[in-house]
């Protein structure tokens, strides 16, 4: 994949040929939710507590782990930014070596863990009995998932998005044959119900991480990984990394354990409420998509234009992609509030669960266009290399507002699930508010990687 020209003239041009492909990567991910979802539905209201749960707790695992390499995204993006490819090539080798060490250590406490976490969670014993098994299958490829992630990061840091989209769409395709095969026990394979979906799922990491090492090893890719640099250790390299990272990790820590505990509270209100908010947010990851993508073009526009030391074209990055980012996002908040009722339905739930999804998806509409301006800036930083701003927002945001909203609205007033989405979403405002005034102030012109 060429280089990106970074001109102003370009700039419409390389957001939406760096945002594009991640967008239909995103919604190829979320295809394979929305299929999981649907075929547990069948399996019972019990099945789509245990699985989502499961889902979020790994989710939650394998994003705070990646996290330790997220400076690298931004090194790479300022070395190719450069026109540095070999430094480049080094601080991706020695991310890679960061999250195979990561995966190696965790794998075997989680899956000895796996009911333990279980309860921590509230889950109910039915829930965590079904749930356990999904999440010990899964764990035990949690190096494949850290590949995955970290050589995604890697490509679109160098400005391709495209290899990763390609790789997602192929790995997808592994995920939803498989779990229709195992799920049910089509032809000669078992039928495994939870755990089905877990084993398709560990089935789709191993092949994923393996097409994406090959591309990177290949030579056909801006940067090129060879085996005499990713068998050895950089200490430089790695220290730049975790320089860069740590307020990353934190962000990324204190976000998914928000996350968790935002979905324990959901748990304390009973496996109705639990059902219908998993069906919520898969519903609402959709309008994730335009958003994520835009914030990864954001991060590589911003690395590489402050790697030629072009400021003015990071700025222009963020406002222009800001822009793009709040259009599509109201554009999903119109569909949440005309068709919450018909998007809830697709996953076949029970007439109390639907109800309260409903309102869910009504309430995530009101925070669309706040999340749209937070995902953006708080991508802009990052890839400029600040990504302390985002940290102290999240330490804020969440320690202050979304969980203590959550539970005053949905458990202390008796709100139920409606009001623990209501105070997720003024979380999102304030927090958009707050990371627009830190991308004034300019701190991230100035940051050295």
């Amino acid at each position: 994949m060429p280089l990106l020209e970074l001109t102003e003239k370009n700039l419409n041009k390389n957001i939406l040929r760096l945002c594009i492909p991640v967008a239909i990567e995103n919604l190829l991910h979320m295809s394979v939710f929305i299929s999981d979802t649907i075929m547990v539905g069948r399996l019972g209201t019990d099945a789509i507590a245990a699985a989502g749960l499961a889902g979020s707790l790994f989710f939650f695992i394998s994003l705070v782990t990646t996290s330790l390499s997220y400076g690298a995204s931004s090194i790479v993006a300022r070395h190719i930014g450069a026109k540095e490819k070999d430094h480049a090539q080094l601080v991706a080798s020695q991310a890679l070596l960061i999250a195979l060490f990561m995966g190696v250590l965790i794998s075997p406490f989680l899956i000895y863990f796996a009911r333990t976490i279980f309860i921590l969670m509230s889950a109910e014993p039915k829930v965590a009995d079904i749930g356990e098994r999904y999440f010990q299958i899964v764990s035990g490829f949690l190096v494949f998932r850290l590949i995955i992630f970290v050589s995604s990061d890697i490509l679109r840091g160098a400005g391709d998005t495209k290899t990763p989209m390609k790789v997602t769409f192929i790995v997808n395709c592994f995920n939803i044959l498989f779990n229709w095969l195992l799920i049910f026990g089509i032809g000669p394979f078992p039928m495994l119900g939870v755990a089905g979906v877990g084993w398709a799922t560990a089935i789709s990491f191993a092949t994923g991480a393996g097409l994406l090492l090959s591309r990177l090893f290949s030579g056909k890719c801006i940067v090129h990984l060879q085996y005499n640099t990713i068998k050895k250790l950089h200490v430089a390299s790695i220290r730049r990394i975790i320089h860069i990272s740590f307020p990353a990790t934190i962000d990324a820590l204190l976000t998914q354990i928000g996350f968790l505990f935002f979905t324990k509270i959901v748990a304390i209100l009973g496996t109705v409420p639990l059902a219908a908010h998993q069906i919520a947010i898969r519903i609402e990851s959709m309008s994730f998509m335009p958003g994520f993508a835009i914030a990864v073009s954001t991060a590589t526009l911003v690395g590489q234009s402050l790697g030629t030391n072009n400021v003015p074209l990071a700025l222009k990055s963020m406002k222009r992609s800001c822009l793009f980012s709040v259009c599509f996002m109201c554009f999903f908040a119109i569909i949440f509030i005309v068709f919450p009722s018909q998007m809830a339905k697709m996953f076949n739930p029970a007439p109390d669960v639907l109800s309260l999804a409903v309102v869910c998806i009504m309430i995530a509409a009101i925070e669309q266009p706040a999340l749209a301006i937070y995902m953006v800036f708080s991508g802009g930083l990052r890839g400029a290399g600040d990504t302390l701003s985002p940290m102290l927002i999240t330490i804020a945001g969440t320690l202050c507002l979304h969980l203590p909203f959550a539970y005053l609205f949905g458990i202390k007033l008796g709100w139920g699930l409606g009001g623990v989405w209501l105070g997720a979403a003024i979380d999102w405002i304030c927090r958009a508010i707050a990371i627009f005034i830190l991308y004034k102030r300019g701190r991230w012109k100035t940051i050295i990687v």
